[in-house]
């Protein structure tokens, strides 16, 4: 930072005034910071001599340098530079060295020092090692004959309470802590056994219930978990998509049609990302599916499933069958655009014919025929802006 500060210095010599400033007030506060660190961390003899030299030098360089900083022209900052700044400028870099020195004194001594305390304590830990080493290994041998048969006998059960087999039981005698860990597995394993027994049918069934009532809407249901796989679809996803859910079915969506499957996977991602339901803008998101009965269209809806504790673990889509609502919603548009544009032809030949009857250009008018003509213009605009709102 000094060096930097005696080239800003060199740049006000040179006449750079600007430059030199603004490069001494970037490394000033360094300087003067890392000072205040080594003058708060004095550890060796003869240190603090040093520390308050270059505190000292640092200070006068400082107003050396104001000094320089103020100079009136080029002349004066180059005699006030090697009259007085440079000499100050070596002596803050002289202190700085007997400080470097000092502590690089110090570190190669502790160094030593340190080197040798870890080669007494290398030749204290290999003889501790290796007596530690002798007694590890007669005492797991005695443990491992100890152990291996109980380990043996508990891994075959979990291995077969794994594969639902819950009446497989771990027989280890003895009074140890083997022996009570295993009669704490049998327990475990004769409570799993009822369990089952007791929720099985009641779980099939739930399942089997939840199954038909899906199965029951016409519209496709599709249903993701949360880490974005397949997990169930209903009867009529299965038709009209093409869809199968099973150990079978390694990418489910891999023969559905692109459009559909871009949508499938565009809301499951939104909805999963927790971004909320998905619900569409209009007809314009409706997809096209080919069926028996011809092209028919479905607006998709997406809406996440959460658990008791409001967490999301997965994501539903239902397609809506939307044929018929988007058959009116275009009859409609076709219908007042028809019927719009048929008035509006008609009207404007009719406007613009009052309007020539109105100025007189087809001949002169009685005051009565005048009356009609503007009431006959009026209703023409009445007209017109019906016609209008239509559109």
């Amino acid at each position: 930072a000094i060096e930097r500060m005696d080239s800003g210095a060199l740049f006000i010599v040179a006449g750079q005034r600007q430059k030199g400033i603004e490069q001494a007030e970037q490394y000033r506060p360094m300087f003067e910071s890392e000072l205040k660190v080594q003058e708060g961390n004095i550890t060796e003899s003869g240190e603090t001599e040093f520390t308050k030299r270059l505190r000292g030098a640092w200070m006068a360089y400082q107003t050396e340098f104001d000094r320089l900083e103020k100079s009136a022209t080029a002349e004066d900052a180059r005699r006030l530079y090697f009259a007085e700044l440079e000499g100050t400028f070596l002596n803050v870099k002289a202190a700085a060295d007997e400080i470097l020195a000092i502590n690089q004194d110090a570190m190669v001594r502790k160094s030593v020092a340190v080197r040798r305390t870890a080669e007494r304590m290398n030749t204290i830990t290999i003889s501790v090692a290796f007596a530690a080493l002798a007694l590890g290994l007669f005492i797991s041998t005695r443990l491992t004959r100890r152990m291996l048969q109980p380990l043996s006998e508990l891994s075959e059960a979990t291995r077969k309470i794994g594969e639902g087999h819950f009446d497989a039981r771990a027989r280890v005698r003895g009074q140890d802590e083997l022996a009570g860990l295993a009669r704490d597995f049998n327990a475990m394993a004769a409570r799993l056994a009822e369990y089952r027994k007791s929720s099985l049918g009641e779980l099939l069934e739930a399942h089997l219930s939840m199954q038909a009532a899906i199965d029951s809407l016409p519209d496709p249901v599709v249903i993701f978990s949360v880490e974005g796989n397949l997990q169930n679809v209903n009867q009529a996803a299965e038709t009209l998509l093409g869809l199968k859910t099973g150990a079978g079915a390694k990418e489910p969506l891999k023969d559905v049609d692109a459009a559909v499957r871009a949508v499938l996977e565009r809301i499951r991602s939104h909805v999963l990302s927790g971004k909320g339901a998905y619900v569409p803008r209009g007809f314009e998101d409706a997809v096209q599916l080919p069926t028996l009965l011809g092209d028919r269209y479905f607006l998709p809806r997406g809406a996440a499933v959460y658990e008791t504790r409001g967490v999301i673990v997965g994501a539903t889509v239902i397609l809506q069958d939307v044929t018929r609502l988007r058959r009116f919603e275009e009859l409609k548009n076709d219908l007042v655009a028809t019927v719009a544009h048929e008035f509006r032809t008609p009207l404007t030949s009719l406007r613009m014919a009052v309007h020539l009857c109105t100025e007189q250009v087809a001949g002169p008018l009685t005051e009565k025929q005048a009356d009609l003509l503007y009431a006959a213009r009026e209703d023409c605009d009445r007209l017109q802006a019906m016609v209008d709102d239509l559109l």
